[in-house]
């Protein structure tokens, strides 16, 4: 009898060996195919946002008196960064301070400037750093600029002006005194954003009603499209209030091009992975926003000649003008203080797959913030810094194609952790420029995991992975210290199997 137990203990110990390690060495098919009809995915998505909140502008970007700026006042070292995210976008001023920013205390002789309370961050902005000073930093960067007006205590025809000394050509007193202060050209600025957040109620606004809102932005389109009829309008919508977004857009649909949403992920403090589920619900709300812009036709029929500017020329599309990691794991007021961990850009990487895959409705994304708050970059007076969330932005616009390509998976496991959250993330582009199709793919999980690539149709030559690591979840950077994140470039075999790390950020190219 004991023989017989042995033996049955060690069979059943071979059996449960042989199946943890075929659970271990499971394989993870992804097939990447053309979609039947084309989508192409807009470089928009990955733009960045800048906002008079404390350091982000004066202090983060800007600093006239450091000896790490140059002669705009621009800090160089964030400035080379902010070159190297490629960003093709920079949203600016607010932001919730647009609720008290007036355009022309930040025109002029630097030293003629009025300095003026931030009521609603603290504070007070020497307005240094204004619409010239921001045009010239887009140029800088390669970045179209967007702006947001007033409408707290602005005025349409203020707003109005601001297009003008933007976008005049003619001999006309706005126009004119951008050449005074020093610029001949017009700066073209072709997207401007009616509002900011204008549902909020805690907000120094006073425009919480969705048909005040649809009402006042109606006057304010007329008079901005009438001084330039080409700028692209944006407005304040929700991913998930419907009672907000229906009035407004029955309204306004006829003249706007965008729908303007918010959106930041963290981790509840009783679920370290909430954070995930947190993205997966915003992608869920994409989608459905997405089928509900389809009542509104890409061609707007019956607009009125008299209004004496065209109505909107395309679909409807969804602009994410503030996105990125914020919990209450930050520091400082309003924990606007992010030091962020490896786990902020694994959960990074995972949002900007969303956009991915959403590009047919989603053609523009603004992460919040640049600089210091929220920022992807830290910045003192020593010197700044790349922080986790930097790579995954700068890496993924890299190599972003212009074309979404459509996937299917295999044998998908779930975090051990949690089982209701798969372990990878994905999306796939092709790029026609180059002939290059990128797979993304995010290891949440912190065991390595098993991928094949099935290319289907597509022919392949050559194939390398780009890896992103970090000793662990919880590794950060810091200024003054080397990174923790390893950036490792190396080639492929055809066809073979492709082992990601734990806890990874992954790009595989096929050329």
């Amino acid at each position: 009898m004991n023989i017989s137990l042995k033996k049955i203990t060690l069979f059943l110990t071979l059996v449960l060996l042989f199946a943890f390690q075929n659970s271990y060495a499971q394989e993870t098919t992804i097939t990447i195919s053309k979609p039947e009809q084309a989508v192409e995915v807009s470089p928009n998505i990955y733009g960045q946002f800048i906002e008079y909140l404390r350091n982000s502008i004066t202090g983060g970007i800007f600093q006239e008196d450091s000896p790490l700026s140059d002669e705009n006042g621009f800090r160089t070292d964030v400035l080379e960064k902010m070159k190297a995210l490629n960003t093709p976008v920079l949203r600016y001023p607010g932001g919730t301070v647009m609720k008290i920013y007036h355009w022309e205390d930040g025109i002029g002789p630097r030293e003629e400037r009025p300095a003026r309370r931030n009521l609603i961050w603290g504070g007070v902005e020497d307005n240094h750093f204004g619409t010239d000073e921001y045009i010239k930093y887009c140029r800088e960067i390669g970045a179209e600029p967007y702006i947001v007006v007033n409408m707290g205590t602005g005025t349409a025809e203020e707003a109005a002006n601001w297009v003008e000394y933007c976008n005049g050509t003619g001999n006309t007193y706005y126009a004119n005194l951008r050449r005074k202060y020093g610029t001949e050209e017009p700066y073209n600025v072709k997207f401007w954003s009616l509002g900011n957040e204008e549902a909020a109620r805690e907000d120094a606004g006073r425009l919480q009603d969705p048909e005040k809102y649809a009402e006042e932005s109606w006057y304010y389109a007329k008079l901005m499209k009438l001084t330039d009829p080409t700028i692209k309008l944006f407005v304040v919508a929700d991913p998930f209030k419907f009672d907000w977004n229906d009035p407004v857009l029955a309204s306004l649909s006829p003249i706007v091009d965008y729908i303007s949403l918010h959106w930041y992920v963290g981790n509840s403090p009783d679920d370290p992975y909430s954070i995930y589920k947190n993205i997966t619900r915003f992608d869920a709300s994409l989608t459905e926003l997405g089928d509900y812009l389809q009542q509104f036709p890409a061609k707007v029929e019956n607009f009125s000649k008299w209004y004496r500017f065209p109505p909107r020329k395309g679909a409807i599309k969804i602009s994410v003008d503030e996105w990125g990691i914020w919990d209450n794991t930050c520091g400082g007021q309003y924990n606007l203080d992010c030091e962020y961990t490896w786990k902020s850009a694994l959960a990074t990487a995972s949002f900007l797959n969303v956009f991915h895959r959403q590009a047919e409705n989603v053609t523009m994304a603004n992460w919040a913030q640049s600089a210091n708050i929220l920022g992807a970059i830290l910045a003192n007076d020593e010197g700044s810094v790349e922080q986790t969330v930097y790579y995954p932005l700068q890496y993924f616009r890299k190599y972003v194609g212009d074309q979404l390509m459509k996937f299917e998976v295999e044998d998908m496991p779930l975090l051990a952790e949690d089982q209701t959250i798969e372990a990878m993330d994905i999306s796939a582009t092709y790029n026609n420029d180059n002939d290059e199709l990128c797979v993304f793919v995010v290891n949440r999980s912190d065991e390595e995991q098993t991928v094949k690539l099935d290319f289907a149709d597509i022919k392949m030559s050559t194939a390398s992975l780009v890896e992103m690591t970090a000793p662990n979840e919880n590794s950060r950077n810091a200024i003054g210290e080397e990174s923790v994140v390893s950036i490792d470039e190396k080639p492929l075999k055809k066809n073979g199997a492709i082992k990601l790390a734990p806890l990874s950020i992954n790009i595989v190219v096929v050329r």
